[in-house]
């Protein structure tokens, strides 16, 4: 769950074509996954160092240090933890702000779009990209056959 957008930056990436022109959003939200990766392994570490920490105080519980270490270690722990949600939070604000962007490109593309005509044919025939192409709508008039 929590990959899921970073699964969506590659696809968005490769539908949009944004692959050779990079956006600022494009850039945020990169940038904001770096920062997000970068807390992660952070936090990561600590909570490794915390539970190795909790196995030497059981091994050792009448260590006065392990003890003092231990709050240290939570307390640390607790900061990289709200680091990287709020890193977290940012990541996911910065991805969607990319696909705002990326769906006001497609909406622009979109609206660029010019119909192509095919101009061996004349007026409605126009729409027709071969001979016997039905055009929406032809396919419900059916001939009266009146002998």
């Amino acid at each position: 769950m929590r990959f899921r957008y970073l699964l969506l930056l590659p696809l968005a990436c490769n539908f949009i074509g944004c692959a050779t022109h990079v956006s600022s959003q494009q850039t945020m939200a990169d940038d904001r996954n770096l920062v997000y990766e970068d807390t992660y392994k952070a936090y990561r570490e600590a909570e490794e160092k915390y539970l190795n920490l909790l196995f030497n105080i059981e091994r050792m519980p009448e260590e006065e240090e392990l003890w003092v270490l231990k709050r240290e270690r939570m307390l640390e722990l607790m900061q990289l933890k709200e680091l990287m949600l709020n890193a977290r939070v940012e990541l996911d604000g910065a991805i969607q702000e990319w696909e705002r962007h990326l769906l006001d490109v497609q909406a622009e593309v979109k609206s660029r779009e010019i119909k192509k005509l095919n101009p061996n044919f004349k007026g409605r025939d126009a729409e027709r990209t071969s001979p016997g192409q039905l055009l929406p709508g032809e396919a419900k008039k059916t001939p009266s056959f009146n002998y």
